[in-house]
């Protein structure tokens, strides 16, 4: 017998061909890379393909103020603002030195206001504020279970090192327990840059393997297809 797996559609074009259509969903989906490799970018694609097929989203920031990701947004053409005003997206500051009270207040407020995509930006700022490393791990564990309770899809932003290839996430917790690994690769050489993007898990899926060429441009991000093999 072959049970249907519900997917959600990353909304970047080309990436859901690598994963059987999209993840599955109620996934919480880890998606990390180096400085300057476009995951804020991405993150905010995924919301706004929600957002267009009339589910409701909710971007945590830890970092950035919400005014500051709702003007990058609009630079590729992304109205958050229009969807704040009917009630279908949030977007939050929470302070990363309160993870156990966000994770408190992250359920309720999925639950209550039908969350169906939620974004964090980033799960890497916790251990600034966390000193010790295992406390940051148990509570991550501990907010990743609580996301995945909800059923909502949750892309989680992490932060890695280009001097740790092989390691995606800061606190070797995080791609354990989360149910996908997408990784963003950037390279700058010369003048030009290139980037990539790598599925290297993903739960319930048989997702392609290898490096794609990923494009970043005033419409946002997408495969080259044209240079993608599928």
């Amino acid at each position: 017998m072959v049970v249907k797996i519900n997917r959600v559609s990353m909304g970047v074009p080309g990436v859901d061909k690598l994963m059987d259509g999209g993840v599955p969903e109620g996934s919480v989906v880890l998606l990390c890379g180096g400085p300057g490799c476009g995951k804020t970018t991405f993150s905010c694609q995924y919301l706004m393909d929600g957002l267009k097929k009339g589910e409701n989203s909710l971007y945590i920031t830890l970092e950035e103020s919400p005014e500051d990701i709702k003007k990058d947004a609009l630079l590729h053409g992304w109205d958050f603002g229009k969807h704040e005003s009917d009630g279908s997206f949030r977007i939050m500051y929470y302070d990363p030195f309160e993870l156990k009270e966000i994770i408190t207040r992250l359920k309720d407020l999925i639950v209550v206001n039908k969350i169906t995509r939620l974004v964090i930006d980033s799960v890497t700022l916790f251990g600034m504020y966390i000193k010790e490393e295992y406390n940051v791990r148990k509570e991550l564990y501990h907010l990743i279970s609580a996301l995945k309770e909800t059923g909502c899809t949750a892309v989680l932003l992490s932060e890695i090192s280009a001097g740790e290839p092989n390691k995606y996430s800061r606190y070797g917790v995080e791609e354990f327990v989360a149910d996908g690994v997408i990784v963003l690769h950037y390279m700058g050489v010369g003048e030009g840059v290139f980037r990539n993007i790598e599925v290297r898990k993903m739960r319930r899926t048989n997702h392609k393997n290898g490096l794609f060429p990923l494009i970043l441009d005033d419409d946002g991000m997408h495969i080259d297809t044209d240079m993608a093999n599928f």
